[in-house]
């Protein structure tokens, strides 16, 4: 109990040298930054608990990291004001004042872990309101299909949904010129199809008029349409890509019912960030 004092409690004896008080600040900075770390595990675990696919959220990663480094320098600037404050107000005759200023280090502790709890806090509240989990606008993975779905009910053509058409920022000209079928006899033919290759983001992408055969396997607990491409055309002049190419595990059959769509992952598949097609009607 004794350390534990010395570690959490503020030293507020009024005729210690303000380097001294610094000095005290400044060393449990390192234990602060250790706490905060465990605590943004734990705020973090909450929040995956609330939502549903929490990863495309952070998405790409880089901002994920760029926000806990904008979190940890603001959490440390307000750090140092524990020590300014304490500074300013030792002399200070205010019993409230007075009373609480040894305990402002777990103060501080505690309001920082209140931070991190804010969105588990908003998700929790909108999850109630609306009596459904958050979950991200791309599809997940509790959506996949994971009974083997007929032939007859993907056999069909597809168009993109209106949020992909969105998130692409699909040209308005091409729009009416979509044509994606998966037929019978187990080929396919896709014009006006937006290919990524290596892409961050869903917005780089070049269209390409493709065709080949298809089929249905399962892959890690759901079930895919493997694309064998016989012939893959970009639109720009000059850039033909071999031909074969297997996508093994990058068109998801989603929903398990007939009304099936089909989601193609772009970029990381670890993001779950993709392209929605839905069958024409």
């Amino acid at each position: 109990m004794r350390i534990l004092k010395k570690l959490f409690i503020v030293n507020t004896q009024k005729n210690r040298p303000w380097y001294n008080v610094v000095l005290w600040w400044e060393i449990r900075r390192i234990l602060y930054n250790i706490i905060l770390l465990f605590s943004s595990f734990i705020a973090l675990s909450l929040l995956s608990l609330i939502i549903k696919d929490l990863t495309p959220f952070f998405s790409p990663p880089i901002f994920f990291f760029m926000a806990i480094a904008v979190f940890v320098l603001l959490a440390n600037v307000f750090y140092s004001l524990g020590w300014v404050f304490q500074l300013i107000a030792r002399n200070s005759s205010n019993r409230f004042i007075k009373k609480n200023i040894p305990r402002i280090f777990i103060y501080g502790l505690i309001f920082s872990f209140l931070i991190q709890l804010i969105p588990s806090f908003w998700a929790t509240t909108d999850t109630l309101a609306t009596v459904e989990r958050i979950k991200s606008k791309y599809t997940g993975l509790n959506f996949f299909s994971t009974e083997k779905p007929k032939k007859k009910d993907l056999v069909g053509e597809y168009i993109l949904s209106e949020l992909s058409i969105k998130q692409l920022n699909f040209p308005d000209s091409l729009i009416n010129k979509i044509s994606y079928k998966l037929n019978p006899d187990m080929t396919f033919e896709f014009n006006y199809f937006p290919q990524h290759e290596f892409a961050m983001s869903l917005t780089e992408y070049e269209i390409v008029n493709t065709k080949g055969t298809w089929g249905i396997k399962k892959n890690q607990g759901s079930w895919v349409i493997p694309m064998g491409f016989d012939t893959f055309i970009n639109i720009k002049p000059g850039e033909i890509p071999s031909k074969g190419r297997h996508y093994s595990n990058s068109f998801i059959i989603n929903n398990e019912d007939p009304s099936y769509e089909i989601y193609k992952i772009i970029g990381d598949p670890d993001s779950w960030e993709g392209i929605t097609l839905i069958k024409r009607k």
